[in-house]
């Protein structure tokens, strides 16, 4: 007869806090790569002309604003899970190399504001990240991998609670194609998107999964 290793769920323990702590850390090092490109301008007769990196500024807030979104997203997703596995592993390295990828649209952004091409493709980058985070839910509310009291919660809001930030950026895409700017003040509206659809996440949640 086969008998189980005592030692079994401390180490799948042990393997889950790894990849938690992991993903926490490439979370830091793509906010602390945002601050590289900002630098103070020279002095013109004593004086630093701030409006001169007005564009890396903004270009800094909003990133920083979008990563901390998308952690807490993942934080939120994590906290329902007891255990990983090999494709909890590769869809989280995927979600993440898109996370630490957006400190280069930031500085495109920031280098060429307001510019149809940049606009898009920033936009198209963030929308990435929320592509990514999907396909990490689904492969990451499997019930093998679900902590025994997410089991009984309907799917349905952990698919909506993602959905915000990538929504907004991708309508900003198409708007830009006809007025960079206006697509630039769409993405003010973010944080009510991700609020919004994690408030529908919520209520969804209490419904019962079928079966």
């Amino acid at each position: 007869m086969k008998t189980q290793d005592p030692h079994a769920a401390d180490r799948a323990h042990v393997q889950f806090e790894r990849l938690v702590f992991f993903s926490d850390a490439v979370f830091a090092i793509a906010i602390t790569l945002l601050v590289l490109d900002l630098r103070l301008p020279e002095a013109s007769h004593g004086v630093v002309d701030l409006s001169q990196i007005a564009g890396k500024l903004f270009g800094f807030f909003l990133s920083f604003t979008v990563i901390g979104l998308y952690w807490l997203d993942h934080h939120q997703l994590f906290g329902g899970l007891r255990r990983e596995d090999g494709a909890l592993r590769l869809a989280n390295l995927v979600f993440l190399a898109s996370v630490v990828f957006l400190p280069f649209p930031t500085s495109v952004i920031a280098e060429y504001p307001a510019t149809v091409s940049s606009v898009i493709f920033y936009a198209l980058s963030v929308a990435a990240v929320g592509a990514a985070l999907t396909v990490l839910v689904v492969v990451a509310r499997r019930p093998a991998l679900l902590a025994q009291d997410e089991r009984d919660v309907g799917p349905a809001g952990a698919m909506v609670y993602p959905l915000g930030a990538p929504l907004v950026f991708l309508v900003s895409a198409v708007v830009a194609l006809r007025d960079p700017h206006l697509a630039m003040r769409l993405w003010w509206l973010t944080a009510p998107a991700v609020w919004l659809t994690n408030w529908i996440g919520r209520r969804l949640s209490k419904r019962p999964a079928a079966g």
